[in-house]
């Protein structure tokens, strides 16, 4: 198994698919929207329920923002992966302490900010 190979098609994907989401949002919002003067500063993430509604084009671009975020902590896992196949063990345990603080940052840092 190639690493190079898994972790670049990885990334040159994640950043295609995240593009077209990103630019297909913000091209539905501006086809949308084009005459009225909706605030897209006020836009509120924080409300979970709203985020599933694919009626708002912002959302749709949201996801491709979720997805340009989570392209490292996809990449440390297929490390690990990789690293495990090879067996090596302080490469694992390496990309194993990266992706718990990966996650503790993603997850349980925000909860103990608010």
């Amino acid at each position: 198994m190639d690493e190079r190979k898994v972790i670049s098609s990885t990334l040159r994907y994640g950043v295609i698919i995240s593009s077209i989401l990103i630019v297909g949002g913000m091209l539905i919002f501006v086809v949308l929207h084009n005459n009225s003067s909706v605030n897209i500063y006020a836009y509120n993430t924080s409300n979970i329920n709203d985020i599933f509604n694919l009626n708002n084009p912002l959302n749709i671009s949201l996801y491709g923002l979720i997805v340009l975020i989570s392209l490292p902590v996809l990449i440390v896992g297929e490390q690990i992966i990789i690293y495990s196949t090879e067996r090596d063990k302080i490469y694992i345990l390496i990309s194993l302490v990266v992706f718990s603080l990966m996650i503790f940052a993603i997850i349980i840092m925000p909860r103990l900010l608010h």
